[in-house]
């Protein structure tokens, strides 16, 4: 599998917790950065691939104009015949969702849209400043089906300031009455350069306790799996057959390609990763030239280190006998706590696969930190 990552920086507003590389959205830099865009696309020659994903994200693309929109996609198609990709994904706001917009997408072969909603419940769309309601998403969701855009996800967060189990459970309820196939559901992270972050070090925000947020988190789970979605991925929740297929070539360490400020490409061991800086990018490319913030070889012991990282996100775990393959090496031989952490329980064996047991997902970080 090959993949295509396209980031789009800008928003309408900037939310307190958020810290991807992204700014106020304003139609002056929105016209150069699809320029860049696609001579970035040229410069890395990315009609010579074919891409099974291409997944357009940021930031938020929808606060791009239609126009704007238009011309990237338009771009993209001369280099890319995205009608032949298994997937293609954008994010959206809730509230850029329009039938114009629906219409443009479909138009343009997008098969997947991930709209970002993080919570239902009123007190905490004050605290995080996102506002929508359940009505108002089955009306947007809606204008995607009625042009045949089927595959919806839904990103929520949990472990917001202020938030309780009783709140989990409304924002659950209201998912699950959802006519979608995906959901992404992220416990908060404190993110330095933040709003929240500022607050925090301020002490005038509270965060939830750990024992509260493990409680939220298996309320998840097990809500979701009643309810027919396929726990795949430590905070990714699927309808069978729907599973992020870009998404899992990130965790199945394979290859991407990525244009735009900030994106990381990962091509044979070789990661290089974009300038986060809009301004040095744009007038780079203006120049014909990439501008870096990192670039460089991914020796063996380092690409196996990630294979485990990634790879025990997934429910299912790693494949033994893949990643014998992959690397020529036991991963035993190369990680030898994983027996031991066996042995105690903090992983398990089924057949070809080692992965973590139920019982300490919540706990995925502290064993990572064991294994490597």
């Amino acid at each position: 599998m090959l993949g295509l990552y396209i980031h789009i920086p800008f928003c309408n507003q900037i939310c307190p917790y958020c810290d991807f590389c992204k700014r106020v959205s304003q139609s002056s830099y929105q016209t150069q950065y699809i320029d860049a865009l696609l001579t970035e696309m040229k410069i890395k020659k990315l009609d010579q691939y074919s891409f099974d994903t291409v997944y357009i994200g940021g930031g938020t693309p929808s606060s791009l104009s239609l126009e704007n929109l238009d011309r990237l996609f338009l771009g993209i198609e001369k280099s890319i015949p995205l009608s032949y990709c298994q997937e293609v994904t954008i994010e959206v706001n809730p509230e850029d969702i329009t039938e114009e917009l629906a219409s443009l997408l479909a138009r343009h072969h997008i098969s997947r849209v991930s709209i970002g909603i993080q919570t239902f419940v009123p007190h905490l769309q004050q605290v995080i400043k996102r506002f929508t309601t359940r009505d108002d998403i089955h009306k947007k969701i809606a204008l995607f089906h009625q042009v045949g855009i089927n595959n919806i996800n839904i990103d929520l967060m949990y472990a917001i300031p202020g938030e309780t189990l009783d709140d989990v459970i409304a924002d659950l309820t209201c998912a699950v009455s959802l006519p979608i196939q995906h959901i992404s559901y992220y416990s908060l992270i404190l993110e330095e350069h933040t709003l929240f972050y500022h607050l925090y070090q301020k002490q005038k925000l509270t965060l939830i306790d750990e024992e509260l947020e493990e409680k939220m988190y298996y309320t998840i789970i097990d809500t979701l799996q009643k309810h027919q979605f396929h726990h795949y991925e430590t905070s990714n929740f699927s309808k069978i057959g729907y599973e992020s297929k870009h998404n899992l070539i990130y965790w199945n360490c394979e290859s991407y390609h990525a244009i735009g400020t900030s994106s990381s490409s990962y091509i044979n061991h070789h990661r290089s990763t974009n300038t986060r800086d809009l301004i040095s990018y744009l007038a780079y490319m203006q120049k014909g030239e990439i501008a870096l913030d990192e670039d460089e070889e991914i020796n063996e012991y380092e690409a196996m280190k990630e294979e485990v990282i990634l790879g025990l996100r997934k429910i299912q775990g790693i494949n033994i006998l893949a990643f014998q393959a992959k690397f020529q090496k036991s991963i035993i031989e190369v990680f030898p706590q994983i027996p031991f952490l066996i042995e105690e329980g903090l992983l398990e064996k089924k057949q070809n696969y080692i992965a973590i047991p139920y019982r300490y997902l919540y706990i995925t970080n502290h064993i990572l930190l064991k294994i490597i």
